[in-house]
């Protein structure tokens, strides 16, 4: 059996599963050595996972109106220019 040092159990920690044969060989060599034990809980412990926090892509759509049309985002929203008041939401509800 090959002998693992600490940067192949911290592959195993950060990207191993217990379902795939690749894993095999350092699975048995952790469940025969004690202090690999010991190692392997203290990096899961220090080094958070890959698969923790979320990530957002590049391209993903916003909310932002003024983003998504290409306008300037420091510029201040478009105001109605025509003379009519705008009532809220909860003022058309109420009958305000």
């Amino acid at each position: 059996m090959p002998d693992f040092d600490r940067i192949d159990l911290m592959n195993y920690a950060m990207y191993g599963n217990d379902f795939d044969p690749q894993w095999d060989e350092i699975r048995a060599f952790i469940k025969s050595n004690a202090s690999a034990q010991k190692e392997l809980e203290e990096i899961k412990r220090t080094v958070p996972s890959p698969h923790s926090g979320k990530r957002r892509l590049p391209n993903a759509p916003t909310n932002d109106p003024r983003e998504a049309g290409g306008e300037n985002p420091n510029a201040e929203p478009r105001k109605p220019s025509s003379g009519t008041v705008t009532k809220s939401w909860w003022q058309k509800i109420l009958g305000d």
